[in-house]
């Protein structure tokens, strides 16, 4: 019965995700677009699967430009995507496994302060970074109003990251790296409550968005 009420809820929140809230923020199903219903079908198949178990999963809504936190189908959270881009979009068609969360920006330890240290919370969370996945995959998360350091840091170490594969492709004399990425840009508290929320070995869906 509960497996029955999950797939019901998902092909409700493809067809308009959260009909309660922000119903002007996710654009219905275009039914007279085929490639729209073709991509719709592959995510339905795919959480139907992940949803069965469980577990908090990500759907990033790329057509609808929104980040989706969801459990049994049911959206938990919504988090807007103010622009994205990517590279090799046509292969991001499948679910992937999240490797490791981000990095937590500790705060030192007083030696002098008595008492416990204050645990850590949401405004400990990077406001910039990388989520490595598998099969390969990289989204960087950049935020709008973060350190702009982090930023420079993150897209630097994205480039060399692709530099240094190319490179290798080119010294080996084997074929161009094929591992796709996805670079999305939130607000710094969004970014936070993404990072704050992500587990390893989290699920993630992307719905490629089919308007040019």
């Amino acid at each position: 019965m509960n497996f029955l009420r999950a797939i019901l809820s998902i092909l409700l929140s493809l067809a308009s995700v959260s009909w309660a809230a922000e119903q002007d923020v996710v654009p219905a199903l275009d039914t007279t677009d085929p490639a729209a219903l073709q991509e719709a079908s592959r995510i339905l198949e795919e959480e139907i699967k992940i949803a069965a178990r469980p577990q908090t999963y990500v759907l990033i809504d790329l057509e609808a430009k929104a980040i989706l936190i969801k459990s049994r189908g049911v959206e938990l959270h919504h988090l807007p995507i103010e622009s994205w881009s990517a590279s090799q979009l046509s292969q991001l068609a499948t679910a992937y496994r999240l490797r490791e969360r981000p990095p937590v920006n500790r705060r030192k330890i007083d030696p002098v302060a008595g008492g416990e240290q204050d645990p850590i919370s949401l405004a400990d969370m990077p406001t910039t970074y990388t989520l490595q996945f598998s099969p390969p995959l990289a989204i960087l998360v950049l935020s709008t109003d973060g350190n702009p350091w982090q930023w420079a840091i993150q897209r630097g170490r994205a480039y060399w990251h692709r530099l240094t594969s190319w490179c290798n492709t080119l010294w080996t004399g084997g074929s161009p790296p094929s591992s796709p990425s996805l670079h999305l840009t939130v607000s710094s508290d969004h970014a936070q409550s993404l990072a704050w929320t992500v587990t390893e070995g989290m699920p993630f869906l992307i719905r490629r968005t089919t308007t040019p």
